[in-house]
């Protein structure tokens, strides 16, 4: 085993410090905007201060805790589920704040403070609700999402399953990776593609449930590219133990399979941020077939920037990442740094370029997905008709 890269070890220490901050933080302003001001009654305005203190604490405990192996799943999930609570109450007290601001508008002072009470209430019982509807739609089995996609030059018709974004680690454990296998399984693919984020914890810690990767079954082979997150954990690691599963690791790489269709796969921009394993679209299409299709595996769908000439004549890109904005609204968010949250795009460029962006087949963080849903992904891909 190889040692831990010096970044992850300094991103593992740090992150909890800063994210209790932050989290204390927020716990302060939605108690303050939001919640403090749910009842008058002293009792209860005690009861909602214990628990905000209670849920934060919860959050700060999930940070510290987040890669042990002796967390029992149960506390996890409520570890986990608390910072799902904070980031909707946090989304409440806002929205109360913007209604607020035209409340105020209001001429008499009577109909305002009706008006401010139906609002908090409303907006703190929807809350409650849609609590309940991301939590189950984070945890039920992925949705399998399929199409069809005319490729220019291709001969031979594929079927292509895609994971991204499973997040093995926490609450994505032995069984709800064996799950999705068996789900990947059914689909009968030519080849499966791992496209990032697949392993999102100290490799020793979940070792059994990366071993269930190894009874995926496609006839030409599972296909694995790094995600931003294999880099904060022992990543080095993470590549010789996906290597011995039989799959084709490709970082800055690319595979042809019997002269119809290229693979091309590369490592992440989070290795510019950290000096090692950088993205070489150069070197990634430096031994391709020029006369057939070319698949582009990669995890951030922004690398559509880097399609230029003579870079462009890519046939499909395949991401993840986004995870179709996993939470609303944060998938408003995630538009400022990518180009496509989820779902197939075509670029204006000479090469008609298709984009896919799979919404994820796990989660990040909170067990939730509002707007969003875990997804395995069939594409099935044929010459144009």
């Amino acid at each position: 085993m190889q040692d831990i890269p010096q970044f992850a070890q300094m991103q593992n220490a740090a992150f909890p410090f800063l994210g209790s901050v932050l989290f204390i933080l927020l716990h302060i302003y939605m108690y303050k905007a939001l919640l403090k001001s749910l009842s008058t009654k002293p009792f209860v305005r005690l009861v909602w201060k214990a628990l905000t203190a209670i849920n934060a604490l919860c959050c700060i405990a999930y940070l510290f805790l987040r890669d042990s192996a002796q967390v029992p799943q149960a506390i996890y999930f409520l570890l986990s589920l608390s910072l799902g609570i904070t980031f909707l109450l946090t989304m409440a007290a806002l929205l109360y704040q913007c209604c607020s601001l035209i409340i105020m508008t209001f001429r008499s002072k009577s109909a305002r403070s009706r008006a401010r009470h139906r609002a908090k209430v409303s907006i703190f019982i929807l809350s409650l609700i849609m609590l309940g509807i991301g939590t189950y739609n984070g945890v039920k089995k992925p949705t399998i999402v399929h199409k069809t996609l005319e490729i220019e030059g291709l001969s031979t018709p594929f079927r292509v399953a895609v994971l991204s974004d499973v997040h093995i680690g926490g609450l994505i454990e032995q069984n709800r990776v064996k799950q999705i296998v068996e789900m990947t399984n059914e689909l009968d693919a030519d080849m499966i593609f791992l496209t990032g984020d697949i392993v999102d914890a100290p490799l020793k810690h979940v070792e059994l449930a990366v071993n269930e990767l190894q009874h995926l079954k496609a006839r030409e082979g599972v296909f694995y590219i790094l995600g931003n997150h294999e880099y904060f954990h022992d990543i080095y690691n993470i590549i010789e133990k996906l290597k011995g599963l039989g799959f084709h690791v490709l970082i800055n790489e690319s595979y042809t399979i019997a002269d119809t269709l290229n693979i091309v796969g590369l490592a992440d921009f989070m290795g510019l941020r950290v000096g090692y394993l950088q993205p070489d679209i150069k070197q990634a299409l430096q031994h391709i077939n020029p006369n057939v299709p070319t698949i582009l595996l990669a995890h951030q769908p922004k690398i559509i920037y880097s399609l230029q000439a003579p870079f462009d004549k890519i046939d499909l890109v395949l991401s993840g990442h986004t995870h179709g904005g996993q939470i609303f609204p944060f998938s408003l968010a995630m538009l400022l740094q990518q180009p496509y949250i989820s779902g197939l795009h075509t670029l204006e460029n000479l090469h008609k370029t298709k984009v896919y962006v799979s919404q994820g087949t796990g989660f990040w963080g909170p067990p939730m997905r509002i707007g969003s849903e875990c997804e395995i992904t069939l594409l099935e891909l044929v010459p144009p008709q």
